[in-house]
């Protein structure tokens, strides 16, 4: 099976239906680990992500979806639906799944991110969320970025990077409001996640939509920017490995960075993820120190108590984890490109056991 591996060169710029429902408590001691990036970032698939991969998204496409009799929300179909959303100043293209269980009554969104140079559908096949929301019964969208103003590789806008030609906050929450006027999305459970560039978008949606996201996962990337003052305390979860080549854990060195990189790139990938992560809790008025714990062998977790807002936030460190998607399907196939992927944790899974547990008040 051929690997291949996208890496994208640093590219910068100047600059409704209401709902309701119940939630459902989570286990404790789950945990979730991810890849995200942002300027710059290695974002990986392979010939089976194009096609093996896809049975879980694909087994109910919309061709074969059902349809409700009810007019309104109900009407929409199950299965994956794809269509574009113009916002923001650019044309995104978008993936939905919804499950079959669907019949119109609010169900929670988890909008999932992914990494720079990759799509939506990749995303949905990287991650298998579109499994998971099939057994848990909620919708999920795999938005695609476009690329910048000097061209590359799809990406998400990140506060560092300014591009006045866009504006990806904005689009997100459009997406969000054609998804609750579309299918009555419970609006109260609306939550993030991503990969690399995906999760540090994750970042910045915690920073400046802290009234729409209930919850969020960063996997492979965390930044907590100059000014970011959320309204309120977002429940957060990251994961990092310790040997992430590409958004270096403890900041430095990246594959990605060459002679002459700029100096704003050089400036991104010098921050160290436990203390970007640290940062949102200080912002959260949690404890000044967390709880740590040994979830395995190779992954530790930490917790912020006394949060505001009855938030929490958990980092988790994976020894010797690379720049992957815990527990991802297609882990296996990439060692080489993009380091280990540990199966301690589940990325998918433990991110949405996480972030479930929390609705907007």
């Amino acid at each position: 099976m051929k690997v291949l591996v996208v890496v994208a060169a640093v590219a910068m710029s100047g600059g409704a239906c209401s709902s309701d429902g119940s939630t459902t408590e989570a286990g404790a001691g789950t945990s979730t680990t991810s890849p995200a990036t942002t300027v710059a970032e290695a974002t990986e698939t392979t010939d089976a992500a194009t096609t093996a991969t896809s049975t879980s998204s694909e087994a109910s496409t919309s061709s074969e979806a059902s349809t409700s009799a009810d007019g309104g929300c109900s009407a929409k179909e199950t299965g994956v639906a794809t269509s574009t959303i113009e916002a923001g100043g650019a044309s995104h293209a978008l993936r939905v799944f919804v499950p079959s269980s669907y019949d119109g009554s609010p169900l929670p969104l988890v909008m999932n991110w992914h990494g720079l140079g990759s799509d939506g559908p990749q995303q949905a096949q990287f991650t298998d969320y579109e499994s998971l929301a099939e057994a848990e019964d909620f919708i999920v969208a795999h938005p695609t970025g476009v690329p910048g103003l000097a061209g590359g590789q799809n990406s998400w806008e990140l506060e560092q990077f300014d591009d006045p030609t866009r504006d990806d906050v904005a689009m997100a929450e459009t997406m969000i409001d054609q998804l609750i006027a579309d299918y009555c999305v419970d609006q109260t459970r609306v939550y993030s996640t991503g990969m690399s560039n995906g999760g540090f978008f994750t970042s910045r949606l915690v920073c400046e939509l802290s009234d729409r996201i209930a919850a969020a996962v960063s996997v492979a990337g965390v930044t907590h920017p100059d000014g970011c003052t959320p309204d309120r305390a977002v429940p957060f979860m990251a994961f990092h490995g310790t040997a992430d080549g590409v958004v270096p854990f403890d900041g430095g060195s990246s594959v990605l960075l060459e002679d002459g990189a700029l100096p704003a790139a050089t400036e991104f990938f010098s921050q160290v993820m436990p203390d970007e992560f640290a940062e949102f809790a200080a912002s959260s008025g949690c404890s000044p120190e967390p709880e740590s714990g040994a979830v395995s062998a190779t992954v530790t977790r930490y917790d912020w108590s006394g949060c505001d807002d009855g938030a929490e936030l958990v980092f988790l460190e994976i020894a010797g984890g690379g720049h992957t998607w815990p527990s991802s399907p297609l882990g296996p196939f990439l060692t080489d490109a993009l380091g280990v992927t540990t199966t301690d944790v589940d990325a998918t899974a433990d991110g949405w056991a996480f972030m479930e547990r929390f609705r907007l008040p």
